[in-house]
């Protein structure tokens, strides 16, 4: 049963991926979720944070004493992030035999470079006396750039080596890595906030469009102004905020053409459609008030008065209802399609560290430690 499972691919974004003989995809699940993915994460945040201080010797060497002591406490901040995070993370193994080699060697390095750069640094405490301060500035020189070529190091040979990895170690040491990550990780949190907003909004497209379209179709007359309110109040947050939300991530880097077109439609039809549904109610109700004001004195003009006023509030009733429906299956549309394309664009993005799936490999490794 193992053997057979073995052999079985993972379906990743576009590509299938199998794993090594006598390993499972729940072998993978467990270790993903309990080791690889925070140990990257925890190399990614190292990397984060000294980004922010990577002077040049000239630079750390001449800076101002409040600028010296940032970069020591971000450095010192890192140094304890290796310590308490990164080495217990490192330390455990890996059943998969490449990323097995990568673990090793980054957990060797990160030995030797505790045994010399961090222990030097620990000799400095959190507030460093004036007169220490030029040789902390000595030793930053030389530090900064050993920690930070061990976390970039480290993390590409692992990078490399993940199973879900299409690249070398190369590509994770480039300066295209951190843009591709950036791009990535932008477009994740964007759409991530636009299924929230989606999420939140979607009880109010039940209450304010779909149930009143109902309830007009079954009186076969124009809502009143007071009943029309809260559907045009939700028809224009859709073109003041959900429209410049779709917009917003349309200009973002990393969208494939295909979701380009999906989005781009949506952004398109979704306002165009809230202006004509509000166009319509508006001229509608003009409609009617002037035939009100135009009916007859005479027994007989005031019945057929009533008649033309039924059949208007029949006819632009029934209009305002079948645009009111479009709109809603639009937003349905819109509503199913981001979850899925969220879990897309965190299968396919840099790093596949959290996200839907993310909590389903927590659902399955929990599953399978139960067993």
């Amino acid at each position: 049963m193992r053997t057979q499972e073995a052999k079985t691919p993972i379906l990743l974004a576009d590509h299938q991926i199998k794993l090594p003989d006598g390993l499972t995809i729940t072998d993978w699940t467990i270790e993903k979720v309990r080791w690889q993915n925070p140990r990257i994460r925890t190399f990614l945040g190292c990397i984060r944070l000294l980004g922010g201080v990577l002077e040049s010797n000239y630079a750390i060497l001449h800076c101002s004493p409040e600028r010296l002591h940032e970069i020591w406490r971000k450095v010192r901040q890192v140094g304890n992030l290796i310590h308490t995070e990164m080495a217990p993370l490192v330390a455990e193994p890996s059943r998969f035999p490449a990323l097995e080699e990568a673990r090793q060697r980054a957990e060797l390095s990160l030995e030797m470079l505790s045994a010399s750069v961090l222990a030097d640094l620990e000799e400095f405490s959190a507030e460093v006396p004036s007169d220490r301060l030029m040789k902390l500035r000595k030793l930053l020189c030389v530090s900064i750039g050993q920690i930070h070529s061990f976390l970039q190091d480290a993390l590409g040979e692992i990078m490399a080596k993940d199973p879900r990895s299409f690249h070398n170690a190369d590509y994770f040491l480039s300066k295209r890595f951190p843009q591709d990550l950036e791009e990535a990780e932008w477009l994740h949190a964007t759409v991530s906030h636009l299924m929230e907003y989606l999420e939140k909004m979607d009880p109010d497209r039940t209450r304010r469009l779909a149930r009143l379209a109902t309830e007009i179709a079954d009186a076969k007359t124009l809502p009143t102004e007071r009943s029309w309110g809260e559907a045009a109040a939700f028809l224009n947050e859709l073109t003041e905020v959900l429209t410049p939300k779709l917009k917003e991530v349309l200009a973002l880097r990393g969208i494939r053409f295909y979701e380009m077109e999906i989005l781009d439609r949506y952004a398109s039809e979704i306002p165009t459609q809230c202006r004509v549904l509000l166009e319509l109610y508006a001229t509608s109700r003009k409609t009617i008030e002037a035939l009100k004001r135009g009916v007859g004195d005479s027994l007989r003009e005031r019945e057929q008065g009533v008649r033309d006023l039924e059949t208007c509030h029949a006819e632009l009733s029934d209009r305002l209802v079948s645009l009111m429906r479009e709109v809603d299956t639009i937003l349905r549309d819109l509503v199913a399609f981001v979850p899925i394309w969220l879990d897309g664009i965190t299968n396919r993005r840099a790093l596949l560290l959290k996200g839907g799936s993310e909590r389903d490999d927590k659902s399955l490794a929990a599953s399978a430690s139960s067993r």
